[in-house]
């Protein structure tokens, strides 16, 4: 009797135990199933966390490019002051890599979400003075030809330029080009000469070339010409021998033609368009901006006779914009003979921004250009000389600017947030969320001197002068001219 209770009793030890195994055994399976809900929780809610770190950054690069659109460095805030947006924070740092070359490079943060991005962009301008002296293709200097530049300050009247540069006291010029730059025997360039990046200064016996000839880092991108809604006008041929007068609302012509010993005025406020703009030998064109300015779009040829003549009675840079987009070699006026879509062979000098970005424009020997001047080839003839009027730059109150994405990639994040996984990042950079600015007011409010034409939240047009940090740009509705200057005051 007692071997058998002793039995029963082991027996139900060992159950006891195998219970206790089997108890433990769940109990240890339900920890690792827990641990492993938790690691896949917590992986889940750091991929939903590196996504919006990723969203924060791709916002700030958004916010940067929209920032250089507007006359802004690009900079929005620091890792000291970064931008509040939603729950999380970004800041964008915007480094001038090359003239109009921004790159930028925006952190965003979110709970343990980590993300950096950069991006690259080219600020163009679709004022095509701002191009200054221009051969997209190449530049060709004659002999004793002559490129320099001055300041106007707006006012007309040709200066009288020294025949010496110097580099302490006189406005440099920037010669540009994609392709090569080529000075034959004592020409001068008073300022730099960049060729494309692939392109070189050639320089013949005495040329000279008193500032840098280190190529450009990346093309200049020319500026679109957006052509004019006028109304339609047919053909307009000019060659009775007597003067006449184009002002009030311009049309658009298949033909403007001024014949021997005639002379065709255009009087601003005027724009015009034409097929082809024809000035033959001993015939006149004038340009009058005493009213106002002219614009003047040829589409085809520009045909400018040798013999021919230009007049500019008010001597203003600002009076003229000529813009030809004709482009290609062909007969052109039927007579068997083949003809380049430019052909400048008129006696000046010329006031005003001259460019014709997809033609070789040949300036003949002597000839005189204030101004502005851009072509695809642009050649100088033997002694011929180009004045660039620096005060152009941004004297054009329609033209935008664009700024175009070149290049885009994920950066190494900052290793001082790297290492710091704090589900906080306002914690993490010990920065007090209620004091953070939205993205729109953490631009960066450098100390430049602005010269800003703009319209105010109630359509009223503005102008400013002075420095940014001193200007509120939630004043300034739509921006129509903007000079920033490059170097940043003591």
């Amino acid at each position: 009797m007692k071997l058998h209770s002793q039995a029963r009793t082991s027996r139900r030890g060992g159950v006891l135990v195998a219970t206790l195994v089997a108890v433990m055994a769940v109990g240890g399976l339900s920890v690792c199933l827990l641990e492993l809900d938790s690691t896949r929780l917590r992986r889940q809610v750091a991929s939903i966390d590196n996504k919006r770190a990723f969203n924060l950054a791709e916002a700030g690069l958004a916010e940067g490019r929209f920032a250089v659109e507007t006359g802004h460095t690009g900079t929005i805030g620091s890792p000291e002051a970064p931008a509040r947006f939603g729950d999380g924070l970004f800041w964008v740092t915007a480094t001038e890599i090359a003239p109009n070359v921004i790159g930028l490079e925006s952190t965003g943060m979110a709970g343990t979400g980590r993300a950096t991005l950069s991006l690259v962009v080219r600020r163009t301008s679709r004022d095509v003075a701002a191009l200054g002296v221009l051969g997209s293709q190449q530049v060709l200097l004659g002999k004793n030809a002559r490129v320099d530049a001055y300041d106007s300050g707006g006012e007309r009247g040709a200066p009288k330029l020294p025949e010496r540069f110097d580099p302490a006291t006189g406005v440099a010029v920037e010669l540009r080009s994609n392709g090569d730059i080529e000075l034959g025997e004592d020409a001068r360039v008073f300022g730099d000469a960049i060729p494309g990046p692939e392109g070189s200064v050639e320089l013949d016996d005495d040329a000279l070339v008193t500032g840098s000839t280190a190529p450009a880092q990346i093309e200049t991108q020319p500026a679109v010409i957006e052509p004019l809604a006028l109304e339609q006008g047919g053909d307009l041929v000019h060659a009775s021998g007597t003067r006449r007068v184009l002002a009030g609302d311009g049309k658009s012509y298949g033909e403007i033609r001024v014949g021997k010993n005639s002379t065709l005025v255009l009087r601003g406020p005027l724009q015009l368009s034409a097929a082809r703009l024809r000035v033959q030998d001993k015939g006149k064109l004038e340009i009058d901006c005493a009213g106002g300015n002219v614009e003047l779009h040829v589409t085809d040829w520009l045909d400018l006779q040798a013999g021919s003549q230009l007049a500019f009675p008010n001597e203003d840079t600002r009076g003229l914009r000529l813009l030809v987009s004709a482009t290609g070699s062909r007969d052109r006026d039927g007579n068997g003979s083949i003809d380049a879509p430019v052909r400048f062979s008129a006696s000046g000098p010329f006031f005003g921004s001259l460019y014709a970005p997809n033609a070789r424009l040949a300036l003949p020997r002597g000839f005189q250009l204030y101004g502005a001047v851009a072509a695809g080839i642009l050649q100088l003839g033997d002694e011929a000389q180009v004045h660039f009027d620096v005060s152009l730059r941004g004297s054009d109150p329609t033209a935008s600017v664009d700024v175009d994405p070149l290049a885009w990639k994920v950066v190494e994040i900052p290793r001082e947030i790297a290492r710091d996984l704090a589900e906080d990042p306002f914690t993490t950079l010990d920065v007090a969320k209620d004091q953070l600015k939205p993205p729109a007011q953490a631009y960066e409010a450098a100390d430049y001197e602005l010269d800003l034409d703009y319209v105010d939240e109630a359509g009223v047009e503005r102008k400013y002068k002075g420095r940014e940090s001193d200007f509120d740009w939630k004043r300034a509705r739509e921006v129509r001219k903007l000079r920033r200057r490059e170097e940043k005051d003591d």
